[in-house]
Formats: C-alpha cells, sequence, structure tokens
C-alpha cells in the first residue's frame, strides 16, 4: 500500500468526492456532488498546510482517504484542527486501512506543528478513534445526527537537561 497527499493524484478528486457525497452528504438538503468536488478539490492543492488529504492506494487503485482542515465545525470556533472524511472503499475495509490513514494523519499534522485534532463521529465509530488517542469531550446534534466531538493531544517527547 502506498500512502500519499491528494496532491499526489488531484485526478482521485471526482472518486472522493462520489464517495463523500453517498456516505454522508447526501442528506444536506439541497447538497450536490459537484459542491462536494468543490470542498475536495481545495485539499488536493496543498502539501504543507491545511486543508489537505491524504490517500492510500493498494495496486494503483485508491482504496482510502483522510482529512486535516481547518475550523471545521461553525458550532466550535475553538477547535481549529480537525481530522475528518476518514473514507476507507466498502470492498477494502477490515484490512487497518482506516487505522494506518488516521495515524499518517496525526503524523503529519504533528510535522506541520498541530498538537490538536478534533473530530466528530457518529457512536459506532467512537471505539475506533479511541484506539487512536482520541477522547470524547462531549455530544453534539449534527444535522439531527447524535455524534460525538473528540479530541486528540500529541505526546510531548521530553528532553533531559544536559548537566
Amino acid at each position: 500500500m502506498e500512502i500519499t497527499l491528494l496532491a499526489d493524484h488531484p485526478h482521485e478528486a471526482k472518486k472522493i468526492a462520489q464517495w463523500y457525497y453517498s456516505e454522508w452528504a447526501h442528506v444536506f438538503p439541497n447538497m450536490t456532488v459537484n459542491m462536494v468536488l468543490e470542498k475536495v478539490v481545495k485539499k488536493s492543492i496543498n502539501r504543507t498546510a491545511i486543508p489537505l488529504a491524504i490517500v492510500v492506494h493498494d495496486n494503483s487503485e485508491l482504496v482510502g482517504v483522510v482529512e486535516l482542515k481547518y475550523r471545521e465545525n461553525a458550532n466550535y470556533p475553538q477547535y481549529e484542527h480537525w481530522l475528518g472524511g476518514v473514507f476507507v472503499d466498502p470492498l477494502s475495509r477490515g484490512r487497518g486501512i482506516g487505522g494506518l490513514l488516521i495515524s499518517e494523519a496525526k503524523s503529519k499534522a504533528v510535522s506541520l506543528g498541530i498538537q490538536k485534532l478534533y473530530l466528530q463521529c457518529e457512536t459506532h465509530n467512537v471505539a475506533l478513534y479511541k484506539q487512536h488517542g482520541f477522547k470524547a469531550l462531549h455530544q453534539a446534534n449534527h444535522y439531527e445526527i447524535l455524534t460525538t466531538v473528540m479530541r486528540w493531544t500529541a505526546a510531548h517527547i521530553i528532553v533531559p537537561a544536559k548537566g
């Protein structure tokens, strides 16, 4: 498997937009695939700044994506950096790809100097994120869907003082 940035494969934005629309966005009033595509394209440009997307290919086939976003939820402006859009193609699920993407996103966040990531997920995904160090903060309603807002904080490496 190859994990890279969407910026290395911008042609994959259309497939990702279709995944997102089919999985989540279709429930939003007046949302279209093209509107989702516009948002994904914005994440296909950046390599060293948020927003950006990380993708995974298996034998050159796109099988998953994760995004790092900035102030994703207007209800919580105090939460700056978000992990979201974690999606694995249904035919590739159960192989640990989601976990790989989450780990890669956390590493990328740290490399960008980000110490905290927030996310919002449905109840059935809370355990997955807890396995990756996220802690539940509170519940929220998101378009009539009960979600859990979670936070991950990067571990600080303490270097002993010389003396």
